[in-house]
């Protein structure tokens, strides 16, 4: 029996492979996101120069919330953070997660937040809702570390980190995920991100 599939994107049939110890032949030809990306279900959140606060719940940050009624799950991608200025006690960025079915109050947007599937001046926006001043009802916790840095940091020299959760960590209706500082919040302006995650339907 010969099995075969359609060609997204381009039409027409292909014969599924295996190799000679019976596994399934695959390529990775395309990037790892790309079909997320294509179908616009792949999404970011950028942030600029805030003073990243310690896991509280008056948060600023970088937040994404997945409100009741969405219809989809978050599954984290990849992350990015910055140190843009002199921070005197901040030790480190780490992110963490809590849950709310209301809308967080006293917010402020997100710098930028959207599909990245590029087809207008404009990002179009998913179901997820990106903040970068937000404030909870309870506060988050720690979820994990992502990454290090002395106090007393300066810009001179400090690069970009950054990594990827592979989806490892998922927000259901009415949960939200934040970057958070360690050791004391990020001085003003000085902590620069993004967060980019995958729309999944549940319905």
């Amino acid at each position: 029996m010969e099995l075969q599939g359609q060609i997204v994107g381009a039409g027409g049939l292909a014969t599924v492979q295996f190799d000679p110890s019976k596994g399934l032949l695959v390529t990775e030809l395309r990037g790892k996101y790309a079909e997320f990306a294509r179908r616009g279900q792949f999404f970011t959140s950028y942030v600029s120069a805030v003073a990243t606060s310690l896991a509280a719940t008056a948060t600023i940050g970088n937040m994404v919330w997945n409100p009741p009624g969405s219809g989809v799950r978050l599954e984290m991608a990849k992350w990015t953070s910055q140190i843009v200025a002199t921070s005197i006690s901040c030790t480190g960025i780490g992110i963490a997660g809590g849950y709310q079915t209301t809308t967080p109050t006293t917010t402020t947007a997100a710098t930028a937040t959207g599909s990245t599937r590029i087809a207008a001046t404009t990002l179009s926006a998913g179901k997820a809702i990106a903040y970068s001043i937000a404030t909870v009802l309870t506060a988050p916790v720690v979820i994990g570390v992502l990454h290090h840095n002395t106090a007393a940091i300066a810009t001179t020299g400090e690069d970009i980190q950054g990594g990827d959760f592979e989806g490892s960590i998922v927000v259901e209706e009415g949960g939200f995920v934040t970057l958070v500082a360690f050791g004391a919040a990020a001085a003003a302006s000085a902590h620069t991100s993004s967060i980019s995650w995958i729309e999944v339907p549940t319905r």
